[in-house]
C-alpha cells in the first residue's frame, strides 16, 4: 500500500532497503497466497471465489496458494478484469516504526487488505465518532 504523506515520518530513512530485503526473503511472492510480484491474474467469483487463475489456466487457492489444478478459461467464473500483482509490506502490529523482520510480511494487495480489515474498520469508526463529536459542539439548539 502506498505510504500516506502524513505517515512518511514514521518510517525509517532506510525503508526502501528494508522493503527490498523483505521482498527478497519472500522470493518476490506473496507470503500468504504465493502469487508472484508483477504477475497478471484474474480473481474468481461465485463458485470460484477465493481463487485466482494465471494466464496458462492454473488455478490457486487465494487464501493458501495451494494449486487447485487447471481450468479452461471459459469455465472459470470471473469478471475477466486482470489484476497486476504489486507486493506490499505489511506490519503485523500495524506500527510503521516497528520494522523488525519478524513483524513484516510481503503480501499481495488482497492478502494485505484482508489482514488489515478489522484494523481499518476500527479506525473508520473512530474517525466517524470524532467527526460526530466535533459536529455536536457547534450545533445550534432551537
Amino acid at each position: 500500500m502506498p505510504i500516506k504523506p502524513e505517515n512518511k515520518a514514521r518510517y525509517p530513512a532506510n525503508w526502501k532497503e528494508i522493503r527490498a530485503s523483505i521482498l527478497e526473503r519472500a522470493g518476490h511472492c506473496c507470503e500468504n497466497c504465493f502469487v508472484k510480484n508483477g504477475e497478471r491474474i484474474v480473481r474468481g467469483k461465485g463458485d470460484d471465489a477465493d481463487t485466482y487463475m494465471l494466464g496458462d489456466g492454473r488455478v490457486f487457492c487465494a487464501d493458501t496458494g495451494e494449486a487447485l489444478g487447471r481450468c479452461h478459461m471459459t469455465d472459470y467464473e470471473t469478471d475477466w478484469k486482470g489484476v497486476d500483482i504489486v507486493l506490499t509490506i505489511a506490519h503485523l502490529d500495524h506500527t510503521p516504526e516497528n520494522c523488525e523482520p519478524e513483524n513484516l510480511r510481503a503480501w499481495c494487495q488482497r492478502c494485505h487488505l484482508r489482514y488489515d480489515a478489522a484494523h481499518h474498520a476500527m479506525n473508520a469508526r473512530a474517525t466517524r465518532r470524532e467527526r460526530k463529536a466535533i459536529g455536536d459542539l457547534f450545533e445550534e439548539k432551537s
